[in-house]
């Protein structure tokens, strides 16, 4: 009787141990179908910062971006500065696929842009132009379509066209031939950025408002100069440029305080450099001997150590950035002609240089 029951009790624990290894095989057979299904791909939603890649923005507002802010592409994840060397998802919007294409439906051509290979797309500062391939009589192209921004979507008829991609100073064209569906292409640009300061040699930091650069090419002209790329650019802003060695100038102030350095631009690179100065601001006025007012109607003419003229102007006082060195001032005054030999002193403050207007030459 117990040997019965033993044996009863025994096959019953085999029945369920039986019926646990089943359901968990089915438990494992539904967790491999559920990872060999298809995994959706969309768009990243990605955020950006409006303002710093926005060529058309005022340029005065500075903008302090978080440590993982991209300046170049706008993107706004894992930190790409300074070499913006990461991975990316590339895509196509879901909207525009080619399977969604009603019949009879114009032809879709989906562009995005990249600073080089390997970079996330461009996301601000773009510019689009689509031109019909077809001359006009006058050898001009007509433009069919424009974007800016971002990632270009347009609807056209069949045909050749040629794109015009712009971002900043860089372009490129390309040819795309539309029969139906959606073409895609991506634009390379080959492009960096260059984002400049400035300082005085013995690092006393500069009235940011004084100061401007240039750029040029590394060429010169027929005429011995170079040919410039941009003008005016303020500290701290930041230019896309193609990739390749430039001329770099900044001027500080009206006047001979000009720093010039060649800079290397890498695809897909900022570069930021800062150009030192050695200068300082000056202040001349010609005063009485008698009782050291200064005197109006007053004309100045400053010569470099070589007697070259360096600078001129009219009144009481002349406010000057000049180069460190020593100057010559010629003033005159109710036909007079007074001299003095001054000298510059790399510095932030305003100095001023009295002319004493007695011994006439």
């Amino acid at each position: 009787m117990k040997l019965e029951r033993i044996s009863t009790f025994s096959k019953e624990l085999q029945r369920a141990a039986t019926a646990t290894a089943f359901c968990a095989g089915l438990a494992l057979l539904g967790n491999a179908a559920q990872a060999a299904g298809p995994i959706p791909v969309s768009k990243p939603a990605l955020p950006f910062s409006k303002e710093v890649l926005d060529l058309d923005a005022k340029p005065d507002k500075t903008i302090a971006p978080p440590i993982s802010y991209d300046p170049l592409s706008g993107y706004q994840g894992q930190s790409l500065a300074p070499t913006m060397g990461t991975s990316f998802l590339p895509y196509a919007p879901p909207s525009v696929g080619a399977e969604q294409a009603p019949v009879g439906a114009q032809p879709v051509l989906y562009l995005v842009a990249k600073l080089a290979e390997g970079t996330p797309n461009l996301t601000r500062g773009l510019k689009w132009r689509v031109y019909s391939s077809k001359e006009n009589d006058d050898g001009s192209l007509t433009m069919v379509a424009s974007s800016q921004d971002q990632d270009a979507e347009f609807r056209l008829d069949p045909g050749t066209y040629l794109v015009h991609t712009s971002f900043g100073k860089v372009t490129a064209t390309t040819r795309y031939e539309l029969k139906s569906g959606v073409k895609t292409g991506t634009i390379i640009l080959n492009a960096g950025g260059i984002r400049l300061d400035a300082a005085l040699g013995n690092d006393q930091q500069m009235p940011r408002k004084d100061v401007r650069f240039n750029i040029y090419d590394m060429t010169y002209d027929t005429t011995g100069n170079r040919g410039l790329i941009a003008s005016g650019i303020k500290p701290g802003e930041l230019v896309p440029v193609s990739a390749g060695t430039y001329h770099v100038e900044s001027r500080y102030g009206d006047v001979n305080a000009v720093v010039r350095a060649d800079i290397h631009v890498q695809a897909g690179k900022l570069t930021e450099a800062t150009l030192y100065h050695q200068a300082g601001n000056i202040t001349l006025k010609l005063v009485s001997a008698k009782n050291k007012t200064s005197l109006a109607n007053t004309s100045w003419t400053i010569l470099s150590p070589g007697g070259d003229t360096v600078a001129s102007g009219n009144g009481a006082f002349l406010d000057l950035t000049l180069a460190a060195g020593t100057y010559t001032v010629m003033a005159r005054n109710n036909g007079e002609m007074y001299r003095e030999e001054f000298t510059v002193n790399p510095s932030v403050n305003n100095v001023e240089v009295e002319v004493l207007a007695e011994n006439p030459l």
